[in-house]
């Protein structure tokens, strides 16, 4: 064999692997680094994206019973869900922590403990859209402290500040989201849940009936961190001077 051949050889080789490596580096973009959210602290009351609604289902322990699912949404005032969604958190602790009733009258204080479910961040149009259509992590805390108000035995207003935390998919494990907001109970079974309010939800998160109660999410924080890619810039110039005879 001539050297002649040899190079020739040698150069279909590096240009194979360059065309395979020029998918890799493609494919790699596309489905790891399409667009992390960007980093940054967002406000609702400052109109930066949107305040939401939300269903509580009951599973047979009522409106401060253990094993009721969340689930709470975005609301633009026409369609629910565009900027983000809480999904299928369940109860497994509700604890008295204060109680201020006598005779019948005043406020009982509890915290209520959530575990699993899932939460989304909205894509385009929403402050922190950093390329992909949406952004899903699993809940890692969940925590609502409620307080009830009572007036002659009967409950008559209910309000809650929930914290959130969850570990966005798709990017590294420092990659997170942290929600803070109030919420305020607006109703309950067995009054019908209006229109244009999420859908009560079973423990595998399928769509029920009820019981359950609705209310508004509203003066939400949501912040955004480590979620910024660090890459290097490769040109195709850069790639083929790796693999030059």
């Amino acid at each position: 064999m001539g050297s002649g051949d040899f190079k020739e050889d040698e150069g279909m080789r590096n240009a194979i692997l360059i065309s395979i490596l020029t998918v890799v580096l493609v494919t790699g973009a596309v489905s790891v680094y399409a667009g992390p959210p960007i980093n940054g602290t967002y406000k609702s009351s400052s109109g930066q994206f949107d305040e939401g609604r939300e269903a509580s289902s009951w599973a047979g322990g009522g409106f401060l019973g253990t094993g009721g699912i969340l689930h709470a949404e975005s609301w633009d005032g026409a369609a629910l869900g565009g900027d983000w969604k809480v999904v299928c958190p369940q109860v497994v602790g509700v604890t008295l922590i204060v109680d201020l009733v006598f005779g019948g009258n005043g406020q009982r204080i509890y915290q209520i403990d959530y575990t699993g479910g899932y939460i989304t961040l909205g894509g385009p149009g929403t402050p922190w859209y950093g390329g992909d259509p949406s952004y899903t992590g699993s809940i890692d805390t969940y925590v609502e402290i409620r307080t009830v108000l009572y007036t002659g035995g009967v409950k008559v207003g209910s309000v809650s500040d929930h914290s959130v935390s969850a570990h966005l998919q798709g990017y590294t494990e420092t990659c997170m989201t942290w929600g803070i907001g109030n919420g305020a109970w607006l109703g309950e079974s067995p009054a019908a849940k209006p229109a244009g309010y999420p859908t009560y939800l079973d423990s595998s998160c399928g769509a029920i009936a009820g019981p359950g109660h609705f209310g508004t999410v509203t003066d939400l924080t949501i912040s955004v961190t480590g979620c910024a890619v660090s890459t290097q810039p490769t040109t195709w110039g850069n790639v083929k001077s790796l693999y030059r005879d």
